[in-house]
C-alpha cells in the first residue's frame, strides 16, 4: 500500500491512518492495529480497523463488544469523523521481517473486506455532535464548560 492510501478521505476530511492506529495501540485491549480505507457511497471512503486483541485483556470478550468499546474510545479521544466505522478482528496481521504491517496483504486483492465473516459494522453509531452542549462535551471540556457559559 502506498503513502497515498495512508490518508483516508472521508466526507472531505483527510484522515491519517497512522494517527488512528497510534491511538488504538494505546488501548489495553489492542495488541496490533491497522487502519485501511474502504469505499463508501455517501462519504467517499470509510475507515476499517483491523485489530489483533491482546489475549489476556480481551479474554471472553465478544468481537461486537470489543468493537463498541474501541469505537467509544476513539470517539472520546478523536474527532468523531476519525473513528473507524468498520471493525475486523484477526489472529494476526501480516508484517515484514522488521515488523512493519503489510496492509496490502491483510485482505485478498480485489475483494470487499466488508463482506467477510466477522466484520462488525458500527458506521451508524458515529454521529456528528449537535448543539453547543454536545460540542462542549465532545471537545472534552465536559459539564464544567457548560456551567461557565450560564
Amino acid at each position: 500500500m502506498d503513502r497515498r492510501k495512508n490518508i483516508i478521505r472521508r466526507s472531505g476530511e483527510n484522515i491519517a491512518a497512522a494517527e488512528v492506529e497510534a491511538l488504538l495501540l494505546t488501548h489495553p485491549l489492542v495488541h496490533q492495529a491497522a487502519v485501511i480505507s474502504v469505499p463508501d457511497a455517501v462519504r467517499e471512503e470509510e475507515m476499517l480497523a483491523c485489530v489483533v486483541l491482546d489475549p489476556t485483556a480481551a479474554a471472553g470478550l465478544a468481537h461486537g463488544d470489543a468493537a463498541r468499546t474501541l469505537q467509544d474510545f476513539c470517539l472520546r479521544e478523536l474527532v468523531y469523523c476519525k473513528a473507524p466505522g468498520w471493525w475486523w478482528f484477526a489472529h494476526e496481521i501480516p508484517t515484514t521481517g522488521t515488523q512493519k504491517i503489510q496492509k496490502h496483504r491483510i485482505f485478498p486483492a480485489g475483494s470487499d473486506p466488508r463482506a467477510l465473516a466477522g466484520m462488525v459494522d458500527l458506521c451508524t453509531r458515529k454521529k456528528r455532535p449537535v448543539g453547543s452542549r454536545a460540542l462542549a462535551l465532545h471537545a472534552g471540556r465536559g459539564a464544567e464548560a457548560l456551567h461557565q457559559k450560564q
